[in-house]
């Protein structure tokens, strides 16, 4: 998602209309660093309504502005419907709604409902889970509702797709994904170039350059979105070229990595900067592994022991062997890691390289 501040509008939305009808991305609009308004597709904005309506709460009232331009203004191909509260518009071209700008208040709150509208429950995490009163149901209550919730389906394209080729570092050798943080602060935050950000350089564009060039550029470029609540990052990271490190710490933070040729494929996760991965414990020793190997799950077998901090995993993952057809080991356990966190890949986007990426900032 691009951000943009509202003195670069003088001559109005239009350029920014056609790249989320071209796109499909969001563009965010700042007012002095601060965001004030997210202009999204009719489509997604649609979709958003949609599930988010089954929630049944009152949607927050838009602060009215008293100065805001009256009737309908052409702004290139597209025509701009500013509403009665003076904040949020409508984008037609052709009669045909294309875009729409809200508030950023107003799409939080969408997002939020339409998260619970999806699944009929409060997402399940550790957090929201003790939100809605988990913490206070009874032993058996509580198994029933955690067994209920790691049968549920993943929203979008889930991650279980993309294990087979991961497990070949294909087409990523590191996948990441972080919350709380928009995906392009990420990018610029692990030293990506900036130029790249701004200029929507894809992978699809890496690939015709390296095929052209008979370079091999595709490694050393750090492929990003955001998916769910997410920002997802895909990369190789060979010469450790990207910083992978953020200050403060995200929310929550997973590390999936691939090392081919050691068979190791590894996960991590951090929650609000502390380490979670405290189990296994080597025999005999107090020395504590620094990530979980997926080579140590068996399928059939609750990989995490029951006083772990991952503990709350278990249930995902054996929902994921009953209810899914998945039969490989680290593609099982990417169908648990998705219902558990919510957690999902653009599989078109990625396979046809149509995903934004970026290149080390240039020294």
């Amino acid at each position: 998602m691009i951000s943009v501040e509202v003195s670069e509008l003088s001559v109005g939305f239009g350029w920014l209309v056609r790249r989320v009808e071209e796109t499909g991305e969001r563009v965010r609009v700042s007012d002095g660093g601060e965001a004030v308004g997210v202009l999204l597709s009719a489509a997604e904005l649609a979709e958003l309504e949609h599930y988010a309506q089954r929630g049944g709460y009152r949607r927050p009232r838009v602060k009215a502005v008293r100065d805001y331009p009256l009737g309908p203004e052409r702004q290139g191909p597209y025509v701009r419907y500013v509403h009665s509260d003076g904040v949020r518009r409508t984008f037609t071209r052709g009669r045909v709604v294309v875009a729409e700008f809200r508030s950023v208040d107003e799409v939080d709150w969408l997002e939020e409902r339409a998260r619970i509208g999806r699944r009929s429950l409060v997402p399940p995490d550790q957090d929201e889970h003790a939100r809605i009163g988990h913490h206070n149901m009874g032993p058996e209550q509580a198994a029933a509702f955690e067994e209920f919730l790691g049968r549920q389906p993943p929203i979008g394209d889930g991650i279980a797709w993309i294990a087979d080729g991961w497990k070949n570092q294909e087409p990523f050798t590191v996948i990441e994904f972080i919350k709380g943080v928009a995906a392009e602060d990420v990018v610029l935050a692990y030293g990506a170039d900036a130029q790249d950000v701004r200029d929507g350089l894809t992978l699809e564009h890496v690939w015709a350059c390296d095929k052209r060039e008979g370079t091999d550029g595709v490694y050393e470029v750090l492929a990003f979105g955001e998916e769910g609540g997410w920002t997802w990052l895909g990369h190789h990271n060979t010469d450790y070229v990207f910083s992978r490190v953020l200050d403060p710490p995200p929310a929550q933070e997973i590390t999936l990595m691939a090392i081919m040729a050691r068979t190791i494929y590894s996960f991590s996760y951090y929650k609000d900067g502390e380490y979670q991965n405290r189990s296994p414990v080597e025999d005999g020793t107090e020395k504590q592994h620094e990530m979980y190997e997926l080579i140590w799950y068996t399928p059939g077998e609750e990989p995490f022991e029951p006083d772990a901090p991952l503990a709350f995993l278990n249930t995902y993952i054996r929902g994921a062997e009953e209810g899914t057809e998945w039969v490989d080991g680290i593609a099982l356990f990417f169908a648990g890691l998705e219902r558990a966190f919510g957690l999902s890949l653009p599989q078109d986007a990625i396979m046809s390289g149509r995903v934004r990426c970026a290149r080390p900032a240039r020294r």
